[in-house]
């Protein structure tokens, strides 16, 4: 893992594709609460693991949609006895990898500031998180409701996604005031992005206006 800013760490990327010709590539972050602290999407990579122990553990971890669910989480939740949480329409496909301590379905504030904001349409549990960093920046956690591949923004289709809710997502989405966004998976790009509130609505439009369809595609 390595810092994006002094109390938000990126995770060694993961590239779950073999083909070299596909850059899909695969992070998670580390949010240094002033609680302890959380975990966001999937770290797969022990060396990550050892950089969590020497940074005091893991309290909570959270899931944006049950794609970052894997083998990695139930060693971190192990070792040092975090919670985990998900959206309550992930529970089924997480439980296949770990067994979540709590689920949400509604907005929830944790901490009392670690917003959790369902955000259905990628997967039908899909959901992002929204944190004011007492350093001064805006942080969104937004899975792959929206993300990048290459040089453009998409939303990403799968075969359960569902259209109708991921545009009434993106609407969501758009009524907030980020000024780093965060990735879970992306094409060639890196899975972090600052954004000005005129990027961040451009970034928005062109997201609803080119959806990335991988319906008739396995994920990995």
């Amino acid at each position: 893992m390595k810092p994006l800013y002094d109390d938000l760490w990126i995770s060694t990327p993961e590239f779950p594709v073999e083909d070299a010709v596909n850059d899909l590539m695969m992070h998670g972050f580390m949010l240094r609460h002033p609680r302890g602290n959380l975990l966001i999407g999937r770290v797969e990579n022990p060396l990550d693991h050892e950089v969590l122990a020497d940074a005091g553990g893991v309290i909570r971890h959270y899931f944006t949609h049950w794609h970052e669910s894997a083998p990695g989480a139930a060693v971190i939740q192990q070792r040092f006895n975090n919670a985990l949480y998900c959206h309550n329409r992930s529970l089924g496909p997480v439980s296949r990898y770990v067994e979540p301590d709590n689920t949400f379905s509604q907005p929830e504030t944790h901490f009392g500031d670690f917003h959790l904001l369902p955000t259905p349409g990628h997967t039908p549990g899909s959901c992002s998180f929204l944190y004011h960093s007492p350093l001064g920046l805006t942080y969104l956690f937004v899975g792959d409701t929206i993300t990048r591949s290459h040089d453009r923004w998409v939303t990403v289709l799968v075969p359960d996604s569902n259209p109708t809710e991921l545009q009434q997502s993106l609407e969501f989405l758009r009524t907030l005031r980020p000024d780093v966004v965060l990735m879970s998976t992306t094409h060639g790009h890196l899975s972090w992005q600052k954004v000005t509130l005129q990027s961040w609505l451009a970034a928005i439009d062109e997201a609803e206006q080119q959806p990335l369809d991988l319906r008739q595609q396995p994920l990995f």
